[in-house]
């Protein structure tokens, strides 16, 4: 038995943005496990299809309608979860979206967009969560997603990595708040690398006005559906680090690894900012 297995056997788990991808991953497995799954997305016939199959496979699973980025929204998840389960015992902030550009091409609309659920969509669960989980008199888990583009740059994706690094800053301040208040409250930061999901079929192209940019997105995408890991089984690799313990969970430990060591050296040499260098040999398990 895994330790995910063993720590989330029972008890109550909320997603946000677990209608696809990586927050269907979670799910999927957290049910498996034999957890009381709510499943939260901004498109609620995905939720109630996802909650379903759940069910149908012997899982306990039920499907809210939540817009990350709005507070009320998130603040009347909770309040309904709350009410019904009495206790969350583990919530994912997963809910995130992309945006491609060049930074000055990106409208505000957009802008505000990618900002609103992938930074403040964090914001809102813990604003909304983290109080009542601190009262309910057993240990909770938070996990927020950010994304190796948390401890990277890239040309024409300014836009969804300025928003990974905010999330991830606001995970390590939330583990030092936590700490600082002597709450007995598990943080971790969720760091997936490479996983196939909806988030460029969801954004699209249409919108993006260089060719250059364009170009780069459509290989991204194309190079998540060829290359990306598949969301169950990254889901089983992440929540055993968050079952351990870890504040850094991951996916492709070695090439995030990689990753954070390039980053860090830029910091430490304070040298330009360069796209991530290339894998120094090739994985057989891509993501």
């Amino acid at each position: 038995m895994s330790a995910a297995q063993h720590r989330f056997s029972s008890g109550v788990a909320v997603v946000t943005g677990s209608g696809a991808g990586i927050g269907e991953g979670f799910v999927r497995r957290l049910a498996e496990y034999g957890m009381d799954v709510v499943v939260t997305d901004i498109e609620l016939d995905r939720a109630e299809q996802v909650a379903a199959s759940l069910r149908d496979a012997g899982g306990s699973a039920t499907a809210h309608h939540v817009d990350a980025s709005d507070a009320e929204s998130v603040e009347s998840l909770a309040a309904d979860v709350f009410a019904q389960h009495g206790k969350v015992d583990l919530l994912i902030s997963n809910a995130g979206v992309e945006v491609a550009g060049r930074l000055w091409d990106v409208d505000p609309v957009r802008w505000r967009r990618i900002m609103g659920v992938n930074v403040d969509g964090a914001y809102h669960c813990v604003r909304a969560f983290v109080p009542r989980m601190i009262e309910q008199g057993s240990r909770g888990v938070v996990g927020i997603v950010s994304s190796t583009g948390g401890v990277t740059a890239l040309p024409h994706q300014g836009a969804y990595v300025a928003s990974k690094h905010a999330a991830l800053s606001f995970t390590e301040c939330l583990l030092l708040d936590v700490q600082a208040a002597g709450v007995d409250l598990q943080v971790s930061a969720i760091m997936p690398n490479w996983v196939r999901s909806r988030l460029f079929e969801d954004a699209g192209s249409a919108h993006i006005e260089d060719e250059q940019s364009r170009q780069a997105f459509e290989n991204m995408a194309k190079s998540m559906v060829d290359g990306g890991m598949d969301p169950l089984d990254a889901a089983t690799e992440m929540l055993d680090g968050v079952a351990r313990g870890d504040f850094w969970v991951m996916t492709d430990t070695e090439r995030v690894h990689e990753l954070m060591a390039q980053r860090a050296a830029m910091l430490i040499d304070r040298t330009l900012p360069a796209p991530p260098k290339p894998r120094s040999a090739p994985s057989t398990a891509q993501n």
